[in-house]
């Protein structure tokens, strides 16, 4: 077997860099309406198990905001590593565009997650906070500013060290 040639590796670094381009592209122009500092807008509402869910009162320490649709295949990639997350970290999850609680009840049951769920069913909380892709990821920090958002897949790891970093 012999090495690639310097044309070759030319070829794959062009081609890489073009993919680069336009996954950050596709990256800008769906966070375009996104805010990626400043005070995260207010959460206040009810989970599907009736809790009360105030993002003001989790401000002690960073929280994730996981904007997601069961409907969604890469937000399926990611909910093992949100609901792993959710044991250590606040979690909020908003899932949007994906029916009715009765729906959703059963699909958290089928795949087994538990994190805290809000539905927001009439899309209130993603157009406050600027969401047209999933999934969405904010991490706020204690002071209850958006400290970073994430929008696609995104590694367990690169969240926790996000939350880490938001502390």
């Amino acid at each position: 077997m012999t090495a690639p040639s310097l044309k070759t590796l030319k070829r794959w670094l062009i081609n890489l860099l073009i993919f680069a381009s336009v996954y950050w592209g596709i990256q800008a122009y769906q966070g375009r309406d996104t805010p990626s500092t400043g005070p995260a807008p207010a959460i206040n509402s009810i989970s599907l198990n009736g809790e009360s869910i105030q993002l003001a009162a989790l401000n002690q320490h960073p929280t994730l905001i996981y904007f997601w649709a069961t409907w969604c295949n890469i937000c399926a990639l990611t909910k093992s590593a949100i609901n792993n997350i959710a044991q250590d970290h606040p979690v909020i999850t908003v899932v949007t565009q994906s029916g009715s609680d009765a729906d959703i009840a059963k699909y958290l049951a089928e795949h087994k997650l538990s994190a805290t769920v809000i539905n927001d069913e009439n899309g209130q909380l993603s157009q406050a906070y600027g969401v047209r892709a999933f999934p969405t990821i904010f991490i706020i920090n204690s002071q209850g500013e958006i400290n970073d958002v994430e929008i696609g897949l995104s590694s367990e790891w690169g969240l926790r060290l996000r939350l880490w970093a938001a502390d």
